[in-house]
């Protein structure tokens, strides 16, 4: 039951966008929403990043945006973001080096050298993760060699999260679930690991202290109300990683629950109420560890590019549709209406949807996008919908994987939110593909609202994460799966999609070792 009156603002900085939300606890509602997009930068071929200074802008103005007439009613603020991704700061808080992005593949070298010291068991016995570029230690460990005078300045490191809290704030902070993402976190203790710091060589202070989510950590300090407009003195709390914010805003909170986050990326995570670092786990590709529901776990499964490569291949296919909104809209709505038209199993075009590698449950950076049965009788249509069904099989590998390792309900839903969600023809295929009911829940900008949930828990409006998630009205549809669609997309998935990955496995080394290699490593 909610305490106090107030509102709660979250706020969640993302890989395309940055959103902020104003919640009504005494009616469960959001009541306002902004959002400011995401720059990201290519210095190199295949490199990206962000400017620090652009991310707090984009912070500041979504803020005063959503809280324009409700600004002192706020008492709280939280944040989520995306995981991985930081920057480093010197004494003075100035920024030393662009925000490397959680997907930039520089920094496979770095992540390589885990493999022989102390090797992929002992790290996921450590951290729950499995030995991935995109970690922060990896990033640190590039800076450290190819900008030597950044690294010799870096006083702290601070993830996504832990810049915005910083800046609004003043303290160096982070939550749990962020600071497992950085490869330097043991999950059985929730403290920075010596044992992988020292095999890094970098000293334990350089990150920031590590709190559960919903931990009050500081208050809104003057500097950050005149830009922002938020009162002075109201709670900054810790929200979390995005994926699991957002499954805390959408009543995910038990163990054995299934969530599909669907963004530019695709974040599947199972709750589970103890850490297991099960080595079938790390063999298929899975990462393990703390919610931002204090004593909960998450078996977290992910694809880089999800919403985001068929964002991509839209543009390819409509690029009259041009960069504005409403084109791209148009688009959108054009390119589903094609998908509609062409039969389930796409006349025999099939996606693998590697674009930007390949986590569970195979675990390869390197592997590539394919497309396979084209004829010259193929159009667009069959383009998107054998792209929509390649992405429904790869959710339907990772739940059929983990069903052998531990107990996951066959008949269960899989609730679902995110951007993707919108789509209904990809809602349909993912209920007739995995042969569950997939539930969307509505609730806007999902990761956003956990993170004003857990303010809410901060300042003790609420009792427990579970309890804020319980107070969220939140409207639901349903789709079940069809059982003459289900038998033929069975067929398609055991008879080709299963087989795709392992018969271009050797071929898409190849292509990485002579196009990619080179580029990724200087």
């Amino acid at each position: 039951m909610a305490t106090s009156s107030g509102y709660l603002l979250g706020v969640d900085v993302g890989t395309t966008s940055t959103k902020a939300v104003v919640y009504e606890p005494a009616a469960g509602r959001v009541v306002a929403v902004a959002s400011r997009p995401t720059a990201v930068r290519h210095p190199r071929p295949e490199w990206s990043e962000f400017d620090p200074a652009e991310i707090w802008r984009g912070i500041v103005e979504s803020i005063r945006e959503v809280t324009a007439g409700r600004a002192a009613g706020v008492r709280a603020v939280g944040v989520a973001s995306m995981a991985e991704a930081g920057v480093p700061v010197d004494r003075a808080g100035r920024c030393l080096y662009p925000i490397i992005a959680w997907h930039d593949p520089r920094t496979e070298p770095q992540a390589s050298r885990w493999v022989e010291r102390p090797g992929p068991r002992r790290v996921f016995e450590i951290t729950g993760q499995t030995i991935q570029a995109k970690f922060s230690v990896n990033k640190l460990l590039w800076l450290r060699e190819h900008a030597p005078e950044a690294f010799r300045s870096i006083h702290r490191w601070l993830c996504v999260e832990d810049f915005a809290l910083w800046k609004l704030a003043g303290v160096y902070a982070t939550d749990h679930s962020i600071a497992s993402r950085t490869l330097a976190f043991d999950q059985r203790r929730l403290r920075w690991s010596e044992e992988m710091l020292g095999l890094a060589g970098l000293p334990a202070d350089l990150f920031p202290s590590a709190y559960p989510s919903g931990t009050t950590v500081g208050q809104v300090t003057p500097e950050a109300a005149a830009e922002t407009g938020l009162p002075t003195g109201a709670a900054v709390v810790t929200g979390g990683h995005d994926h699991l914010c957002g499954s805390l805003a959408a009543g995910v909170v038990g163990p054995g629950t299934l969530l599909d986050s669907m963004g530019t990326a695709e974040g599947g995570l199972l709750l589970a109420d103890r850490y297991d670092p099960d080595e079938r786990l790390l063999r298929s590709g899975y990462c393990h560890y703390a919610h931002v529901i204090p004593g909960q776990y998450v078996i977290l499964f992910g694809l880089t590019a999800s919403g985001g490569m068929l964002e991509w291949l839209v543009r390819q296919l409509w690029p009259e549709a041009g960069e504005s909104a409403v084109g791209r809209d148009r688009a959108f709505a054009a390119a589903l209406a094609a998908a509609e038209g062409v039969p389930p199993g796409s006349s025999g075009v099939f996606w693998l949807p590697h674009l930007s590698g390949i986590g569970s449950p195979w675990e390869d950076e390197r592997s590539k996008a394919g497309v396979v049965g084209l004829t010259p009788a193929h159009g667009r249509g069959h383009f998107v919908r054998a792209l929509l069904e390649g992405l429904s099989y790869w959710l339907r590998e990772n739940l059929d994987a983990l069903g052998e390792i531990i107990a996951v309900p066959r008949d269960g839903e899989v609730i679902a939110i995110g951007g993707g969600t919108r789509a209904a023809l990809w809602m349909r295929i993912k209920a007739d593909v995995t042969g569950r009911a997939v539930r969307v829940v509505e609730v806007p900008e999902a990761a956003a609202l956990g993170a004003a949930l857990l303010a809410g828990v901060g300042v003790g409006t609420y009792r427990s994460a579970e309890e804020a998630a319980a107070s969220v009205v939140r409207p639901s549809t349903t789709y079940e799966p069809d059982p003459a669609r289900r038998v033929a997309y069975d067929r398609c998935y055991r008879s080709v999609y299963r087989e795709l990955y392992p018969a271009l496995r050797s071929v898409n080394q190849r292509i990485h070792e002579l196009f990619w290699l080179d580029s990724s490593s200087t």
